[in-house]
């Protein structure tokens, strides 16, 4: 069999099961004991597996097996949830990651993933010895728990039925204590805050006698995690040891609920996703397809703008009223095609968790990541652009931003530091926030390089604005790193996210608080192939100017002109605004216009303001934008071209 004609759907759905993976052992590792996110681990590993096998990839089928084997142990609860399990899982997806990037473009799939594969067997190989303590164990808590009352037996079994968790908690003191009672008090005290005792063994009365060796255990009920009732303990002084264990009841005492979530949680998911009424609702369409729709309607529109010119000059109110509907349907069916290009933001934000845990962990920081919006959709356009920037703008954060543990408690802080990635959309345009609550922008630091790298000079730096000093940082080579290193201090950064988002016709702006933190705002518009824009017209040249730039008209004869250094200036909300005649500055042949009757545009980019002088405004329009051709890539000032609707080309104004 030819496989190749199923080389793309094997692409695109080992890629989904990837991302699926990341997230789902990004939740294990906070939550290592929720069976349901086990489960999909597995699932979506049995089935990269049977695809691997199926297109004859051996190496990735192996490396997929042998992590089966290991979530399989898990789900079976012969395996726990450690640090280097996690670790070893997440190189194995790493491994995965980078043979799809091999497949699709066409290489070999010959990675060696021998030293991946041999620390998933010594895994499953090195917690036999624990999986007989933990066995042992478990025999041992369905002895006592058959020793409960009635109402300690339902406290249990609620607990395990619901978001709560029951734990099994052995303590051994140290055996240099010398209050024994008051180490028992002050544990049952901590734990009483954030959960419910159930039994101690000994009895209480026997642990207020001290009448016990070093060792006593609970029969604990709590919402948090064990890392954190562990953690609780262990602050405690003369505290030797603490291992926990969260339950499983005796199969004749488990809730039939549990059961169902337990072992059929994979034919119950496999009915979801084919229950009548979902299968056969979507179908996959190659990019190219919705390309090629997407340029045939943008002639449509071109098109329709010629019909809506002529019909102007034709007096038929047939003829008018048709134009007119054929004008609402278009409108509908643009609406329509650019939402079938539209997609969540998700798809880009779902590849940071892992980044920054990873980037966490070598920085040698502790990070929390909070991502909010990330259903806000954008044009596929843009969502293939504005992966570097973000990446670029999260490792600024993490490395320049968040303090070290240490450092974050001795200013008051929690040591765990936050960065809050935020997407939403506001009218035209999508707004995509990248917060953190570090240490902020040192201005004395940033200005010191600055003045440094020549960019100002010591008397000027005296008098500027906290914004003019954090856009030195969006300078090419601008890095206040002091070494060198994976993260930062090749001075490749912020510029190279200014130029991407301005390539887009987009914005970024950052604020920031010392000692509170910093945050970038990406302003992004939703589609770039249509856009709204103004015509203007210069001598006999017609120019469009998207509407997004635009903050207002007038005519010249309506304002009050001064002349500061040579150059004519006006006065717009007490800022001091050049003029830019684009009959000069864009050297139009013909004659221009008297001057008095002349047209201003007032236009912004990121925080600078100018005001263009042309000789008419002729009206919005939604125009199609063509890119220029390579030929003309070495001229400034222009972003493109579109058609008019009397067949002719007007030249897009690239106001930055």
């Amino acid at each position: 069999m030819d496989m190749d004609q199923y080389i793309d759907i094997f692409i695109d759905e080992s890629s989904e099961h990837l991302q699926n993976l990341n997230e789902k052992l990004l939740e294990l590792e906070n939550k290592p004991n929720k069976l349901t996110i086990i489960n999909e681990i597995f699932r979506s590993a049995h089935t990269l597996k049977g695809m691997a096998a199926s297109m004859e990839f051996e190496g990735m089928a192996d490396l997929t097996h042998k992590m089966e084997n290991v979530l399989d142990d898990l789900r079976n609860e012969q395996l726990t949830v450690t640090e280097q399990l996690m670790d070893t899982l997440f190189e194995a997806v790493d491994h995965l990651e980078k043979m799809i990037s091999q497949i699709s473009s066409g290489e070999a799939c010959d990675r060696d993933t021998s030293n991946t594969v041999k620390k998933l067997e010594d895994i499953k190989n090195s917690q036999a010895e624990e999986r007989e303590t933990y066995l042992a164990n478990r025999d041992k808590f369905q002895l006592q728990f058959q020793q409960l009352d009635g109402f300690q037996k339902s406290a249990v079994e609620a607990a395990a039925s619901s978001e709560c968790h029951p734990y099994q908690i052995d303590i051994q003191l140290q055996e240099n204590c010398l209050l024994k009672s008051v180490r028992v008090f002050m544990v049952l005290e901590a734990l009483g805050a954030i959960g419910e005792i159930i039994k101690t063994v000994p009895e209480t009365p026997r642990l207020e006698e001290e009448d016990f060796d070093l060792t006593f255990s609970l029969i604990f009920l709590s919402t948090e995690e064990s890392q954190t009732v562990k953690k609780t303990i262990m602050q405690i002084s003369e505290i030797a040891s603490v291992k926990i264990m969260e339950l499983t009841l005796p199969s004749e005492q488990k809730q039939p609920e549990t059961q169902i979530k337990k072992s059929e949680f994979l034919k119950q998911d496999e009915k979801k996703r084919l229950s009548p009424g979902t299968a056969g609702k979507t179908v996959r369409i190659n990019l190219k397809r919705l390309d090629n729709l997407l340029n045939l309607f943008e002639e449509l529109i071109i098109d329709r703008s010629r019909l809506e010119k002529i019909t102007d000059s034709i007096e038929n109110i047939e003829l008018k009223d048709t134009v007119n509907k054929i004008a609402r349907l278009s409108n509908q069916m643009q609406d329509i095609i650019l939402s079938m290009r539209m997609e969540p933001v998700e798809k880009v934000f779902n590849r940071f968790p892992r980044m920054v845990r990873s980037l966490a962990k070598e920085l040698d920081k502790k990070v929390k990541l909070i991502i909010t919006g990330a259903e806000t959709e954008v044009d596929r356009s843009v969502i293939d652009e504005i992966g570097d920037p973000i990446v670029h703008l999260l490792r600024n954060s993490l490395d320049h931003g968040i303090e070290k543990p240490e450092v974050r408690v001795q200013s008051g802080k929690e040591e765990e530091g936050t960065i809050e990635l935020k997407a939403y959309q506001r009218g035209h345009f999508i707004y995509i926030e990248i917060r953190d609550d570090g240490s902020g922008i040192d201005r004395t630091k940033i200005l010191s390089k600055a003045i440094e790298n020549g960019l100002v000079t010591r008397e000027e730096s005296a008098g500027i604005s906290n914004q003019q000093v954090f856009d030195f940082m969006f300078q090419s080579g601008f890095s206040t790193a002091e070494k060198v290193s994976d993260v930062s201090g090749r001075g490749v950064g912020l510029d190279v996210v200014k130029s991407k988002i301005e390539s887009l016709g987009g914005r970024v702006s950052v604020q920031s608080v010392p000692g509170k933190g910093t945050a970038f705002t990406i302003q992004l518009p939703l589609t770039l192939s249509i856009i709204h824009a103004l015509l203007i017209k210069v001598a006999n040249e017609t120019y469009a100017l998207p509407v997004s730039v635009i903050l207002e008209t007038a005519l010249l004869t309506k304002i009050d002109k001064q002349w500061i250094n040579q150059q004519v200036v006006m006065t717009y909300k007490d800022k001091v605004v050049p003029f830019i005649d684009l009959h000069q500055y864009l050297s139009v042949p013909g004659e221009s216009k008297d001057h008095n009757n002349k047209a201003v545009i007032i236009v912004q980019k990121s925080n600078k303001i100018s005001a263009l002088i042309a000789d008419d405004i002729l009206g919005h329009q939604e125009i199609v934008i063509k890119p220029l051709s390579k030929f003309f890539s070495h001229l400034n000032g222009f972003s493109g071209a579109t058609i008019l609707g009397d067949g002719q080309v007007a030249l897009i104004l690239d106001v930055v």
